[in-house]
């Protein structure tokens, strides 16, 4: 009875101490920002481009903080959310622009570290996946290339 007992006692401990660290990566997860946008496919999107930044700013010094990582994170998950309630293609491509644009005083302001080849591929992939979704374009036509720079 005691063995059993001790068993029961460790496990819910395990189980309290799972519970512990899940409410820990959810409020990490919303202080930087990273709520739905309303489609689970781009939130996935948007959260594996975040991992794999924070990444690299680990395994290399690069010019960028984590606070620019958030800032980066932030303005595609604004975009998305936005496109989501856009009523025409001329509307979703102005919200292209002054994305782009933000993205690329970002990428400035971090010495043109932020954005390297892999990151541009992957934010490129998830605005032109959102307008694709909203039947704006089509996923080989890339809405972001007119104004960027990264």
């Amino acid at each position: 009875m005691k063995n059993i007992l001790t068993t029961v006692l460790a496990i819910l401990s395990l189980v309290m101490y799972g519970q512990h660290n899940s409410k820990k990566a959810f409020i990490r997860n919303k202080d930087v920002k990273m709520e739905t946008t309303g489609n689970i496919e781009i939130d996935k999107l948007i959260g594996q481009l975040r991992n794999s930044m924070r990444l690299y700013m680990k395994e290399a010094s690069p010019g960028y903080s984590e606070k620019d990582i958030d800032e980066c994170i932030s303005i595609l998950s604004d975009y998305s959310k936005r496109m989501f309630k856009t009523h025409s293609k001329g509307e979703a491509t102005i919200l292209v622009k002054e994305t782009v644009l933000k993205l690329n005083a970002l990428n400035h302001k971090c010495g043109d570290s932020l954005i390297e080849t892999d990151e541009r591929e992957q934010i490129c992939y998830v605005m032109i996946f959102a307008g694709y979704k909203m039947n704006y374009n089509s996923m080989d036509e890339d809405i972001t290339e007119e104004w960027r720079e990264w």
